[in-house]
């Protein structure tokens, strides 16, 4: 296709954090000089683009305090890279009646990320598709790299109504969804991006995310199995057993995080598709591809975390469900709360669920009672209805709080806010993912209301990080929090916990702009007289920050200052692969 509008004159804001159009070779062992960067190796496998999150999604009410219960909420969410938390609040205001007033503001670089936010809820909204089908469209547009024919009819069916929405306001998502804060050029990328997602636009996905791997692994590709075990070994299995060593090797090699029973998937992801801006053979250019995570993997968002322990029960040892139980149960769990306005119960019969589907093992109770049901209501009866006991959720119409409006912003930083009078002090919450923690500066306080709360991601979920790194970026992020006067509420953090007892990722602050201002001084006299004593001048400068060792607190940033590489040398893999074998 040709060039989106968006892009002619304008490279500066297309421009990732690394050459996306540059692929150089991933390493070779250690030993040799060869290897890339910590911090190249990590953009390559995230990529410059975050198509979905890598921290558990949350209800962002439950994470403020008792007296925020029935105020009106303006939250700021910032490179979010998915809306699965602003789903879990959809549904938590369904189920309460929808009387709270709730804002929130979506901010995201890229168009193409946007867009997906947009379709995932369109999905989530669709009366037309019963609770097991939207479940499992909902998830296979979200983490799968390749499509069945029919997600990929219905996507294509679907790009009309969304240009409605974007241009007349029509269809269900134009009360819900606001965007009013886009200029003119940004709503003509976002209606750009999605007339790219029809079926006649080559899209070479697979290709696409070879040529990623690829560039990730280098003289490794052949023996990505190996590098992909230690991953799952050394960080995974230890945060999250939940997510299957032989999900995790299918997502890396194949991109198919969520399998549909033993459906084939021969179309592509359109949506996965974006254009970049980097250099090649020493030139700008422009290139169409897949810009996102090969190494992260889809699961954390909704396949880690849920409100039922049973579905994190373990036999001999082993878990009896996986992450892809999980994230179907919790898509499931909203689709239901939006349709009934109340919340959803796995009845007891369906506690043993077998299989790699949330429903692919319905208990003999539960398919004799689908039979029954499919006699009194016809063989158009979604056999999931059950899953509800015995209420079917997909009979009743989804809809969104009325109170709930999501506002759309393009920009990758808060500075994009900055000096305008529609946002000084106008957010009582703001989360920041862990690609925004920069943000933790001079531009937040004056975006913020009295007694306002921060919610940060942390770095602990992060693969291409090894321990001293992610305590390095956890540690900084504190850092910068405190000269802005945020105090930080571990208390909040420690309510939080997956199912392993590891805390969610998130750090907690508070802010009043009169103790802020009064800790923020404290904080500088502090850094400053240390500096002094260290012989190091202005240390709240950037320059100065440097000088100590310190970063602007991004995970590239971190990574570069970073003294250690556990990396896995070849001898390594050999010794983990030949334990592997013999157990």
């Amino acid at each position: 296709p040709s060039p989106p509008p968006w892009t002619s004159g304008e490279g500066k804001g297309r421009r990732l954090s690394a050459d996306p159009c540059s692929f150089s070779p991933y390493c070779r062992d250690r030993e040799h000089n060869a290897m890339k960067t910590k911090s190249q190796s990590f953009v390559d496998g995230v990529g410059g683009m975050r198509m979905w999150s890598f921290t558990p999604s949350v209800d962002l009410l439950d994470l403020l305090p008792e007296e925020y219960k029935g105020k009106e909420i303006n939250a700021l969410s910032v490179l979010p890279g998915d809306v699965g938390s602003a789903l879990l609040t959809m549904a938590r205001l369904r189920c309460d009646g929808g009387e709270q007033q709730v804002n929130m503001y979506v901010m995201e670089n890229y168009p193409e990320v946007m867009a997906r936010h947009v379709l995932l809820i369109a999905i989530v909204l669709d009366e037309e598709l019963g609770p097991r089908e939207c479940t499992e469209m909902f998830l296979e547009i979200y983490g799968n790299s390749m499509l069945r024919k029919q997600t990929s009819a219905y996507l294509t069916g679907k790009i009309e109504s969304l240009v409605r929405w974007l241009t007349n306001g029509e269809t269900e998502l134009g009360p819900l969804i606001d965007v009013s804060l886009l200029k003119s050029k940004q709503r003509d990328a976002l209606e750009a991006v999605l007339k790219s997602w029809h079926e006649e636009v080559a899209c070479d996905m697979e290709a696409w995310r070879e040529t990623r791997l690829r560039a990730l692994y280098g003289e490794r590709f052949d023996f990505r199995k190996n590098l992909i075990d230690w991953d799952w070994s050394m960080s995974v299995k230890e945060w999250a057993e939940v997510v299957h060593s032989k999900l995790f090797q299918w997502w890396r090699h194949h991109g198919i995080a969520y399998e549909i029973r033993d459906s084939k998937y021969p179309q592509p992801n359109r949506t996965l598709a974006a254009y970049a801006e980097g250099r090649e053979r020493g030139f700008s250019k422009l290139k169409r591809g897949y810009w996102g995570d090969v190494q992260q993997s889809p699961y954390w968002s909704f396949g880690v975390l849920a409100d039922d322990e049973r579905l994190f029960k373990k036999r001999s040892m082993q878990h009896t469900k996986t992450c892809q139980h999980i994230a179907e149960y919790n898509v499931y769990s909203v689709i239901h709360a939006l349709r009934t306005g109340t919340r959803y119960k796995m009845p007891e019969e369906d506690d043993e669920m077998t299989g790699r589907s949330f429903w692919g093992g319905l208990s003999e109770r539960a398919t004799a009672k689908l039979d029954d049901i499919a006699e009194e209501q016809g063989e158009g009866a979604d056999r999931l209805d059950t899953l509800s006991g015995g209420m079917a959720a997909g009979k009743g119409t989804p809809i969104a709080p009325p109170r709930f409006k999501l506002l759309l912003l393009q920009g990758g930083s808060v500075k994009a806010l900055e000096g305008k009078k529609r946002f000084t002090g106008l957010f009582n919450v703001v989360h920041l993912s862990s690609f925004a923690t920069p943000d933790l500066g001079a531009a937040l306080p004056p975006l913020l209301q009295e007694h306002a709360h921060v919610i940060c991601e942390r770095a602990d979920f992060l693969m291409g990080l090894d321990k001293l790194d992610r305590k390095n970026f956890n540690v900084r992020q504190l850092e910068l929090a405190s000269a802005l006067g945020l105090v930080h509420s571990p208390e909040q953090s420690e309510r939080h916990l997956l199912y392993t007892k590891f805390q969610v990722p998130l750090n907690h602050f508070e802010f009043d702009k009169v103790p802020a201002s009064a800790a923020a001084e404290e904080y500088r006299a502090r850094q400053e007289a240390k500096a002094a004593a260290e012989g190091v001048e202005g240390a709240e400068t950037v320059e100065g920050a440097e000088q100590q060792g310190k970063t602007d607190g991004s995970v590239e940033g971190t990574l570069a200052a970073s003294a250690s590489d556990a990396r896995p040398s070849d001898h390594d893999l050999q010794s983990a692969a030949a334990e592997g074998g013999a157990e």
